[in-house]
């Protein structure tokens, strides 16, 4: 890439086209090339040195910010107290909001499960394999409120680095322990956003406990989409009870734009129970 200002070995006039004396009958007929190059020295030396030295200023500024922010691995994250996962959840939001920063992660890790690849980003990509990596939950909490703004998912086998920003871990929760938390989350949280990620996580959860509680959201929360989601995280669940609850939630859900989704979702699904309940939902 050639540099603001660069100009070939040939004069060129302002609108880049290469001018050249011998094409010209008679002095008379040439252009002045002395002033088109004092006019082009002076734009160099206006309008576009202003601009790269506001330019320079803004790069050794992101330069300047990103050497002064703390990176913590996860040797360095804060490991809270706590009998259970929720006292060591209270005891991260007591200390985060204690601390300077506007906000701060609680996280910890997931039980494993099998056929579950988690990217360095948000998402998670079902694969066909028999290995599982272990699987971070990163909750940003607010300093003002301890109410949590964002969920962020890391594979904890790859390189982690979390920039100007405190983690305090709570370590390896069990699936009941985890259930419990992402349910507070769901049933808590001003964010619709965050209220789907929660309900997506606990449909993950082998836990019954999750599964039943999740059932209940979907007519509790007073949010469809939320609803729908919660239909979403049943139908990711291999267990006989989620086909249950999906379809109660088909049969007897009062928005009808919920039990469609209840009924999607069970299409999907390869139980001869589905066409048992099918036959008899034509029925009626």
């Amino acid at each position: 890439m050639r540099a603001a200002g660069t100009q070939n070995s040939r004069d060129s006039t302002p609108h880049g086209r290469t001018v050249s004396a011998a094409v010209c009958a008679d002095d008379a007929a040439a252009p002045d090339l002395s002033s088109v190059g004092s006019s082009w020295r002076s734009l160099r030396s206006g309008p576009v040195r202003a601009f790269c030295a506001v330019l320079s200023l803004c790069i050794l500024s992101s330069f300047t910010d990103l050497l002064g922010q703390e990176v913590y691995s996860p040797s360095d994250f804060v490991r809270t107290s706590g009998d259970t996962a929720k006292a060591r959840y209270d005891s991260a939001i007591a200390l985060g909001r204690r601390d300077s920063s506007d906000t701060f992660w609680i996280a910890y890790q997931m039980p494993r499960r099998p056929n579950v690849h988690v990217s360095s980003s948000d998402g998670i990509e079902v694969v066909t394999t028999n290995s599982s990596e272990p699987v971070g939950l990163f909750f940003l909490a607010r300093k003002s409120d301890g109410a949590i703004d964002r969920i962020r998912v890391v594979n904890l086998s790859q390189d982690v680095r979390v920039h100007d920003r405190k983690v305090y871990w709570l370590g390896e929760p069990s699936s009941d322990e985890s259930a419990a938390l992402l349910l507070n989350v769901a049933r808590t949280s001003a964010s619709t956003r965050v209220k789907n990620d929660a309900v997506f996580w606990l449909g993950q959860e082998i836990s019954a406990q999750a599964g039943e509680e999740l059932e209940k959201l979907a007519t509790s929360d007073p949010e469809v989409e939320v609803q729908k989601q919660v239909v979403f995280a049943l139908s990711q669940r291999r267990n006989d009870a989620a086909i249950l609850s999906l379809e109660r939630i088909a049969t007897d859900h009062p928005n009808a734009a919920v039990r469609k989704q209840a009924i999607f979702w069970l299409g999907q699904k390869k139980d001869p129970r589905v066409l048992d309940f099918f036959e008899q939902l034509l029925k009626k």
